[in-house]
């Protein structure tokens, strides 16, 4: 998992799979705007025409220059968004594609979980109070990292 601390290391790095294939740079990071947790990253390589593409930092690691990610390119390049600027910050919408593309649960989900009263869930239940009518579309719990931290 990447860390706050690795934050300002990511900009620019070169993305890899763990077999070694160069994926493209990247060209910014989301975090959870709570925790301040890196959480996705804006993946992009003009020479193979990959316009732009999020991949989920939480099984990601830095190696030496590089960010490793645990995803086969098949994967990444069918990812939601991959041809579209989804702009600076994802949507509950467009993170929750995102997450069950990569075969992730969101990780608001986990916390009581076991009960169905997890963070997503009560974040959706505040949104909806707060006059977003259940459109999660424009809601976002993600910020752009800013450089240097």
């Amino acid at each position: 998992m990447i860390t706050q601390e690795q934050l300002t290391a990511l900009a620019g790095l070169e993305a890899w799979t763990e077999r070694g294939l160069r994926i493209g740079a990247v060209q910014y990071v989301l975090v959870d705007d709570t925790t301040g947790r890196p959480e996705w990253a804006r993946i992009v390589d003009r020479a193979s025409g990959l316009g732009g593409v999020f991949i989920p930092l939480r099984h990601a690691e830095l190696t030496g220059e590089r960010l490793v990610v645990p995803y086969p390119v098949a994967l990444i390049e069918e990812a939601p968004c991959a041809a579209l600027d989804c702009g600076s910050v994802l949507s509950v919408a467009e993170e929750e594609q995102l997450f069950g593309h990569y075969g992730l649960r969101d990780p608001r989900d986990e916390v009581n979980a076991g009960n169905g009263a997890g963070w997503g869930r009560m974040d959706r239940a505040q949104a909806i109070r707060e006059g977003t009518a259940g459109k999660e579309s424009g809601v976002s719990r993600l910020r752009r990292a800013q450089p240097g931290g």
